[in-house]
This record gives structure tokens, sequence and C-alpha cells, in this order.
């Protein structure tokens, strides 16, 4: 059986300013790294066979960081399967912004803002990518560096919890580290990894 760790991009200027980004880019700030040396600390112990990282910039530096601060040489796999959701039209709005223009966006599992994707989508998208991931590897120990986002995606669908309701009740910090397993399209275990 695979074992999953998942980690968060370091923390960005849209993260630190109170805007939502999704698929959009957004810098690092000067100290954004700076919690991915914790997690750096987490992960020392363990010998990652593969990694994969979101395809957005924020979430691949932090993985090249990583990686490197593991001394990890094999290629990082970048899919787009790990983005956090689509905003669509409330991408670089300040989050307080988009919530009164759209009430339903972080909280309705079923709304889509124009031009973007559903949380419903989203979580449905995440859970295609680790069975992927989880079918094209065996006994392999996979780390993932993506979204905040992606991992309420896969806690929900952990705890059964609807996973609006799981998206605005949990943010993860950026120095995150999680531990999941995966199992016919459900996520059989989810908690906190510390080391």
């Amino acid at each position: 059986m695979n074992t999953f760790y998942i980690a968060r991009h370091g923390e960005t200027e849209n993260n630190k300013a109170g805007r939502l980004s999704g698929w959009i880019d957004t810098p690092l700030t000067d100290t954004g790294l700076l919690p991915t040396e914790k997690v750096i600390t987490k992960l020392a112990n363990l010998d990652i066979d593969e990694m994969y990282s979101s395809d957005v910039g924020r979430a691949f530096i932090t993985a090249y960081v990583i990686a490197r601060g593991l001394s990890f040489t094999k290629e990082i796999k970048r899919l787009s399967g790990l983005r956090e959701v689509n905003y669509g039209d409330a991408a670089n709005m300040f989050s307080v912004e988009a919530y009164e223009l759209y009430p339903q966006l972080d909280r309705d599992t079923q709304f889509t803002p124009p031009n973007g994707e559903s949380l419903g989508h989203m979580q449905q998208r995440v859970l295609e990518t680790i069975e992927q991931l989880n079918n094209n590897h065996e006994d392999a120990k996979i780390l993932l560096v993506c979204h905040s986002g992606t991992m309420a995606a896969l806690e929900a669908n952990h705890i059964g919890q609807d996973f609006g309701e799981r998206n605005i009740s949990e943010v993860y910090p950026h120095e995150f580290v999680g531990k999941f397993s995966f199992d016919n399209g459900v996520v059989t275990s989810f908690h906190e990894f510390v080391e």
C-alpha cells in the first residue's frame, strides 16, 4: 500500500493580503519559505520515493526547496489535478469582497463562480488524480506539494464531511504536513504528520 504525505506551499503575497488565488499565481513573500524549513525537518527521516506538485508556481517552487532540503534528486512531477479550486472571476479579489459578492463561494459545494469551478468538481478532480497516482505506484512513499483546499478536499472525503463545510472550517498552516492512505477511490486515513 502506498503512503501519501502532503505539504502546503509557502506563504504568498495574496495569502498575506487576504486575497483569493486559486488557479492564478502570486509570488511567495520574502519570508514565505520559512515555514517550509519546518516541513523539511518533519520529513527529514523519510525516504521519499516520488514527489508530485501542483503545477502552479507557488507550489512547484516550494516543492523544489523541499526536494533540495531532503536531497531528493528525482524529477518533481507537476500535475494540474492537484491545483486549488478555480475561483474564476473571484480570483485575486479580497476574500471579504469575494464572499460578499458570492456568498456561496466557499460554503456551497455545488456553486460554480463565473468562469470557475465548484468545490465538488475540484474535489472530484483531486480524488481522480490521487487514484491515478495510487494505481501507478506500489508500496511507495509519495510526497505531494499543493494547496490548503486540496488538503481540505482529501480530509473531507476521509471523514465524510461536506467539502464546503470542511473548506471554511479548516485552514492548514504553511508548515502543515499531512499523511494519508487511499484505496478504491476513498481516503482511508488522514492525519497530521509530526516526526
